[in-house]
């Protein structure tokens, strides 16, 4: 009988545990900023010789001179399939193989060549 009730004890501690975890989740996905979560991109008009510099400069080596793809995908019609703000994030934060860019561009640059890019469909 005692082998019962420290079953029926022990059982009811870990339901107890994972009902206190599972509300501790929850809470902190509510208290989450949504600055936190989508980071605000800047609004720049866009300026497609600065763009093509930066892709020249920064792009070129992996995608191709006429973005055509080399080590990296075809971009040409990249505007198809990603949106600006898209094209922002995986600038900026890059993706596989394919660097991040947020410490040597500026948000303003990367808006600019996510815009110019968004337009290739």
């Amino acid at each position: 009988m005692y082998k019962w009730v420290m079953a029926w004890v022990l059982g009811a501690a870990c339901l107890l545990g994972v009902g206190v975890l599972f509300s501790q989740i929850n809470n902190n996905q509510s208290e989450v900023p949504q600055a936190a979560v989508a980071p605000a991109i800047p609004e720049v008009a866009m300026n497609p010789q600065a763009a093509e510099a930066i892709y020249k400069q920064s792009c070129i080596a992996c995608h191709g001179t006429d973005l055509e793809g080399k080590m990296g995908p075809n971009l040409q019609k990249v505007g198809a399939t990603l949106s600006d703000e898209q094209l922002f994030k995986l600038v900026q934060n890059g993706r596989g193989a394919m660097p991040a860019f947020k410490s040597t561009l500026k948000e303003e640059e990367i808006n600019n060549i996510a815009k110019w890019l968004a337009e290739k469909k």
